[in-house]
């Protein structure tokens, strides 16, 4: 049996709470405890000798992290520029350390830890990395100290990029990648221009920061944290027009589509538009004259294939020229962030997953792709040619939502929650036709908190 979670993003909440506001988005260990019960189970009744329990990448949230900005750095460098014992390696782990102590996260790795004593058959824990947590493969310290936060066996060895799982004739079952190499924004190879995608993509794609790194990086996280220090604690707690839009600051990541996210800001409660440009102005203003300076910044916009060639030589022209040292005009916000949206865009990843070298070559035995990254929970046919039928399942995450009408003018507030369970070839006896495999895929959302998981 094959269970696939991504998207977990274990973050630590330490570094951005200000007086009793905490924004902690990591869900309870019983969310995770219910669903291991609910498979083990599974296993049981189709007497299942294995499960293996795939963790499909951005497990941790490393790049989104105020304490980045404590330490005077950021996050979008090559992994290869990170030296051990510097003090990017520190910042790491001084990341990784504190997500560890949240209460939610750390119950939930023990659960991982130990996750042999909760299940009836055998299960094996496998790791792979994504765009959020593409740093942990940065050093030998690194690596090592992810695998102990999961129990995992300490080897120098990098963290895997991507997973095959084969069947009982060892051959190719499925293959499982995080999914932002489908994303040209948050991928530093291009697959867009590739007639298929290589089963192994080289390592090195993988350890080159991307655009998508940058922009999230400052929109997402260093905006809120210069909201603080701009206008500090004390007046933001007892400022309610602050507060406000500090929270709505908070949310940058769960406003979906995320073409709404500016609408959010803009709609905040109790607060004019024209109110909350004032206020936030100074920091959009603030950011994107440290981008206008940034060598890494100008070096991957240069290279991108997000925007046009046009696009992109305005922008830079726009950023370069000076002309917004002292203030930076709301349109040209605007347009920014469409490429901050574009990063972080909810769309279906199916057409790239067809093009995968493994899934093409129908003697391979390949049968399903597996990946998340878009938070967008899907199941698509790829093909049935002579009744072999061929799947692409996207796994969603499991986060908040917060959905917005058609006219970005009201939002709401859900719960997302995705289960992707696979019984490999010769697993069931209870198939039909001439399958020989099957799945079981439960998408979906709530509203509330549930009042036997207890989810915040």
């Amino acid at each position: 049996m094959l269970v696939v979670l991504s998207d977990l993003h274990f973050s630590e909440a330490q570094s951005t709470q200000i007086g009793p506001y905490r924004f902690n988005r990591n869900l309870p260990s019983e969310a995770y405890q219910s669903y291991f019960q609910e498979i083990n189970q599974l296993a049981r009744a189709n007497a299942i000798e294995k499960i293996d329990l795939v963790l499909a990448g951005d497990i941790l949230e490393i790049s989104r992290s105020e304490i980045w900005l404590d330490e005077g750095q950021r996050p979008y460098l090559n992994n290869e520029d990170i030296e051990p014992s510097s003090e990017t390696e520190k910042t790491i782990l001084k990341i990784m350390e504190a997500i560890e102590k949240e209460d939610k996260v750390s119950e939930t790795l023990r659960l991982f830890r130990n996750i042999k004593d909760h299940f009836d058959v055998e299960v094996e824990l496998h790791l792979i990395l994504g765009n959020h947590d593409r740093l942990i493969n940065a050093t030998t310290n690194t690596r090592q100290k992810f695998k102990k936060m999961f129990g995992c066996e300490l080897s120098d060895l990098p963290v895997d990029y991507y997973l095959i799982i084969y069947d009982i004739e060892k051959k190719p079952f499925a293959l499982i990648r995080h999914g932002h190499e489908y994303d040209l924004t948050n991928f530093s190879m291009n697959v867009e221009k590739l007639e298929e995608i290589p089963t192994h993509i080289p390592d090195k794609f993988y350890r080159q920061s991307s655009l998508g790194d940058i922009t999230t990086s400052e929109f997402g996280t260093t905006l809120p944290w210069l909201f603080v220090e701009t206008y500090g604690e004390n007046a933001i707690l007892n400022d309610q027009t602050l507060l406000a839009i500090y929270k709505r600051l908070m949310e940058f990541d769960d406003v979906r589509p995320t073409t709404a996210w500016l609408s959010y800001l803009f709609s905040t409660p109790g607060v004019k538009k024209q109110e909350t440009w004032e206020i936030i102005k100074p920091l959009f203003t603030q950011i994107v004259n440290t981008l206008s300076d940034h060598e890494q910044f100008n070096q991957t916009l240069k290279q991108s294939q997000t925007i046009s060639k046009f696009g992109r030589m305005l922008l830079m022209g726009l950023l370069k020229s000076g002309l917004f040292k002292k203030g930076i005009p709301y349109w040209l916000i605007k347009r920014i962030m469409k490429i901050v949206a574009r990063s972080i865009k909810v769309k279906s990843q199916a057409k790239w997953a067809k093009k995968e070298a493994l899934i093409r070559d129908k003697k391979s035995g390949c049968q399903i792709v597996i990946s998340g990254h878009s938070h967008f929970s899907e199941v698509t046919l790829i093909s049935a040619e002579k009744g072999q039928e061929r799947y692409y399942i996207n796994t969603g995450t499991w986060r908040n939502v917060i959905p917005a009408t058609k006219n970005f003018k009201d939002f709401g507030r859900l719960k997302a929650l995705t289960k992707v369970i696979i019984f490999k070839p010769g697993e069931t006896e209870t198939l039909e036709g001439n399958r020989q495999w099957a799945f079981h895929y439960m998408s979906g959302v709530s509203f509330g908190d549930h009042r036997h998981l207890n989810f915040q």
